[in-house]
């Protein structure tokens, strides 16, 4: 067993087998991950995934050099991550497992310990990730044992991690003991790469640990596959709990099981097998509940779906389960008038307003847009002026800019938003305004009829029937983290990446444009350099946006700076504008 599977770039790439001892030279120097397979493989798997390009449907023999202990941080602070990391060590200590069999790594964002298999002896064979996962959750009680199964994979070290930008460092138990977690993240940010490794070594120490109770599946006969098939769901409900969207996979199958008529005490059923004693047993019967007494519903168009969407789908035709199909004739009539009139009277014309010339970004219908920044950064202010159509160039109002706009203010009180806007369009000061506000409103009534505030926080179902009921080309969400979630999504990250997802569904099924407003997370929080990573639930919102714009800048400064860091159909940007009093920004 000498082969391990590797995937460059994203854990997606994968297919790939190497020798073992040739890994370190896989590692990008570009910045890029490097993941490697839990498990070592033989010639037949070479064989296998040369020929096929992947492992999958693999059942042969399977061996592992290290067994890896994943504390990973989700939810949690940094400071509990680090106390389960020396907890586990000190678990190990109990059972006698020496200092010179394992090695500590931090992620880039938890920690992983590795434990040499001669602590083990775990034997090759094809049943070896089932041991394993046995074997390791009957000693380490609560252990995410998703990374055991047969696909496991998980990231080399000394490479990085886009999210935080943090290298996976090994350290030292000494360092692992003592350190604070921000000394932590100060190593983490080079690789590390000279680190002076020893050599692991055991004797056994936990072999009787092994679990030897291995089901035997016997030979199967012919069997015949449903013809209506759904891949999506069947892969997900064939990977298992996949860690880092174990929760949202699950309300996804429940949701498909919900909507085929299958009774909630079967789906509770299905989901307990499904989960193989990851998740708490109790998560999962009350998720599946929720979903059955809510209205969670998942289109062809979410993320999850369509990262296993494949063209023998039954749907694959509609690629929605509920919005209606659109036939290639209806689809050439959109792109006509996408390449004739650029949808003309429904996209906010960045580029024209802030005078770029040579650029051509524009908002369109049907993409979700971010704007986040720290506090007192005037990402408020920007959306009102986006939304009231500012030529941030010349300094005025361009009414052909102008499209109906549902604002959901759900921090600042409607007559306050309404005074900003008078003043944007005015270009007057507070005091000017309100001195004056009946005749300036009389002057400048027609440049707000577009706009329609609304300052109760709603759910993500009560915007969708605003819109409807409305009927606005834009909506604006000030911000995102104020909107209402169902109970049972825990977690700063999870709310944030529930509601993006469903906000970008949203905008695509009912072919409007959406913008979020978010804060940025709490390590960019003290920061004037923000960057693609820096907002709430940074790879949610990636993820979910088509285009996400930074703002940068001290809160004491009156010019900040408009970053779009990310562009699915056009060019990044970065232009200064300066705040006034008039709350009307111009570029400067």
């Amino acid at each position: 067993m000498k082969y391990v599977e590797i995937a460059v770039g994203s854990p997606r790439n994968r297919g790939t087998l190497v020798e073992r001892s040739e890994l370190h030279r896989y590692i990008p120097t570009d910045g890029n991950a490097l993941y490697r397979s839990v498990y070592l493989y033989d010639e037949d798997a070479k064989k296998y995934a040369d020929s096929k390009g992947t492992l999958k449907g693999y059942h042969g023999k399977r061996g592992i050099d290290n067994v890896l202990i994943d504390i990973d941080r989700q939810d949690n602070s940094d400071e509990y991550t680090l106390k389960q990391l020396r907890s586990t060590l000190a678990h190990l200590k109990v059972l006698e497992v020496l200092d010179e069999s394992i090695q500590c790594y931090f992620s880039g964002t938890g920690y992983h310990i590795v434990i040499t298999n001669k602590v083990f002896n775990f034997q090759s064979s094809g049943s070896l990730p089932y041991q394993v996962k046995q074997t390791m959750s009957s000693i380490f009680d609560g252990i995410d044992a998703s990374i055991y199964m047969r696909s496991g994979i998980y990231r080399v070290a000394h490479t990085k991690n886009q999210k935080t930008g943090l290298y996976k460092i090994p350290i030292t138990l000494n360092e692992a003991y003592n350190s604070t977690y921000e000394e932590i993240y100060k190593l983490a940010k080079d690789s590390r790469i000279e680190y002076p490794y020893e050599l692991l070594d055991g004797d056994c120490e936990l072999e009787g640990y092994i679990c030897v109770d291995v089901p035997k599946i016997g030979q199967q006969g012919k069997v015949s596959e449903p013809t209506k098939v759904v891949p999506c769901v069947q892969t997900m409900l064939r990977n298992g709990p996949v860690s880092g969207s174990r929760h949202n996979t699950l309300l996804r199958i429940a949701s498909y099981l919900k909507r085929n008529g299958i009774p909630s005490e079967y789906a509770k059923a299905v989901l307990l097998h499904w989960n193989n004693n990851v998740l708490n047993e109790e998560s999962i019967i009350e998720k599946t509940e929720s979903v059955y007494n809510g209205n969670y519903m998942y289109s062809c168009q979410d993320v999850l779906m369509k990262e296993h969407c494949q063209t023998k789908c039954i749907y694959f035709k509609n690629k929605n389960y509920h919005i209606n199909v659109k036939d290639a004739d209806t689809l050439q009539k959109e792109y006509e008038e996408r390449l004739e009139t650029n949808f003309r009277g429904r996209t906010i014309p960045l580029s024209d307003m802030f005078g770029l010339h040579g650029f051509d970004t524009q908002i369109y219908p049907g993409e979700l847009v971010t704007i986040f920044g720290p506090t007192g950064s005037n990402k408020t202010t920007l959306a009102q002026n986006l939304a009231l159509g500012v030529d941030f160039k010349n300094d005025r109002i361009n009414r052909d800019w102008q499209i109906p706009t549902l604002f959901l203010s759900l921090e600042l009180s409607a007559w306050y938003m309404h005074r900003r806007h008078l003043q944007i369009v005015s270009g007057l000061s507070k005091e000017e305004v309100n001195d004056n506000y009946k005749e300036i409103y009389k002057q400048h009534a027609d440049e707000l009829r577009h706009l329609q505030i609304q300052t109760v926080s709603p759910t993500l179902t009560s915007i969708q029937d605003k819109i409807k009921e409305l009927n606005p080309y834009c909506v604006v969400v000030d911000y995102i983290d104020l909107v209402e979630t169902p109970r049972d999504i825990k977690g700063e990250y999870e709310q944030i990446k529930y509601i993006s997802h469903n906000l970008s569904n949203m905008a695509v099924n009912l072919d409007v444009i959406i913008i979020q407003i978010s804060q940025v997370s709490r390590e960019y929080s003290r920061n004037d350099i923000l960057d693609l990573y820096a907002g709430k639930g940074s790879g949610a919102i990636e993820n979910a946006s088509r285009k996400v714009i930074g703002l940068n800048g001290q809160a004491n400064t009156n010019v900040k700076h408009v970053n779009m860091y990310k562009n699915t159909d056009g060019e990044l940007f970065d232009v200064e504008v300066e705040w006034r009093e008039s709350f009307r920004l111009r570029r400067v």
